[in-house]
C-alpha cells in the first residue's frame, strides 16, 4: 500500500472515531509503527489531525482551524527539523570527499539539504533537482545547475523525463543520494517515491563516486520501491551503528 492510500485509510478510520492508536494502525495498514508515525506526522503538518500519545485524534471544527491557521511551515521545509543534528552530521562527513574542481549530483530529500551549508564554499559545479538546496543557498562559490521536470511540492523535488535527460548529459565525480529506509538483512535501500527512482538510476549510472546519506531512524525501514543494493554505493554514511545488525563493510559511521 503506497503512502497516499495510508493516508486516505487513516482519514477514513478518524472518520468513524475521534482517536486511534499507532499500534492499531500498524496492524491494520501491515506496515511498522515508524512508518504510522510518518504518515501521522505528515497528516497532521497537512492539519488533517492531531497527533497524541501512541496515535492520533481527529481534527474538527474549532479544533481543525486552529491547526490550519498555526500551520506556517512551508511545504518545502517539511520534514527537515526531523534528526537535524544527525542530517548535519552526516552531511558534513560526506562534504569531505568533495574538492575545488569536482562536479557533483546531490539528490532530493530532507537529508541531503544540509549538504549545502558545507559545499556551497567549495569551487565545484552542483546539480540537483532538489529545491530545498536552491533555497538554502547564501552567495555560493559553486556554479549551480538546476535540474527541471514536473515539480512534486510535497518532496520538493523535479522529476520527469526532461530532469533524467539532463542529469545523463553530465559527467559526476561524486553523487549523493537519500532514501527512504534500509534493510540491512536484504542489502537494498527502499524510497517512497517510485517518481524519482529513474532520476536517481541515472544520476548512479554517471556518477565515479556514490554515497548513501541516512540517519540511524531509516536502519531496518523499507518503502514500496526499491531503490537499489546499498552495495552499489562506496559508502553509506550514516550517523551511529545499531549493535545488532551487521552493516556492511561500505557503512561509514559519523
Amino acid at each position: 500500500m503506497i503512502a497516499v492510500e495510508r493516508y486516505n485509510y487513516i482519514m477514513e478510520r478518524l472518520k468513524e472515531r475521534e482517536t486511534i492508536g499507532s499500534k492499531e494502525l500498524s496492524r491494520e495498514l501491515n506496515v511498522s509503527e515508524a512508518t504510522v508515525r510518518r504518515d501521522l506526522e505528515g497528516l497532521e503538518r497537512d492539519g488533517k489531525l492531531v497527533r497524541v500519545r501512541s496515535g492520533a485524534r481527529r481534527v474538527d471544527g474549532n479544533a481543525r482551524q486552529a491547526e490550519i491557521i498555526d500551520h506556517t511551515q512551508p511545504i518545502l521545509f517539511r520534514g527537515h527539523n526531523e534528526h537535524a543534528d544527525a542530517k548535519r552530521a552526516v552531511a558534513k562527513r560526506a562534504a569531505t570527499f568533495v574538492h575545488d574542481g569536482d562536479c557533483i549530483f546531490i539528490d532530493g530529500g530532507t537529508s541531503l539539504a544540509p549538504l549545502i551549508d558545507y559545499l556551497s564554499g567549495k569551487r565545484i559545479k552542483i546539480v540537483t533537482h532538489n529545491i530545498r538546496i536552491v533555497l538554502n543557498l547564501k552567495d555560493p562559490a559553486a556554479d549551480i545547475f538546476l535540474v527541471g521536470g514536473y515539480y512534486k511540492s510535497h518532496h520538493a523535488t523535479t522529476v520527469g523525463y526532461y530532469g533524467e535527460n539532463m542529469i545523463s548529459q553530465f559527467h559526476f565525480d561524486h553523487a549523493f543520494f537519500g532514501c527512504s529506509g534500509v534493510n540491512l538483512e536484504q542489502q537494498v535501500a527502499f524510497n517512497n517515491d517510485i517518481d524519482t527512482i529513474p532520476m536517481k538510476k541515472m544520476a548512479m549510472k554517471t556518477a565515479e563516486h556514490k554515497y548513501l546519506l541516512i540517519d540511524a531512524s531509516k536502519l531496518s525501514e523499507t518503502a514500496y520501491c526499491r531503490f537499489c543494493s546499498i552495495n552499489d554505493f562506496d559508502y553509506v554514511i550514516c550517523n551511529s551503528s545499531r549493535e545488532d545488525e551487521n552493516c556492511p563493510a561500505n557503512f561509514l559511521f559519523v
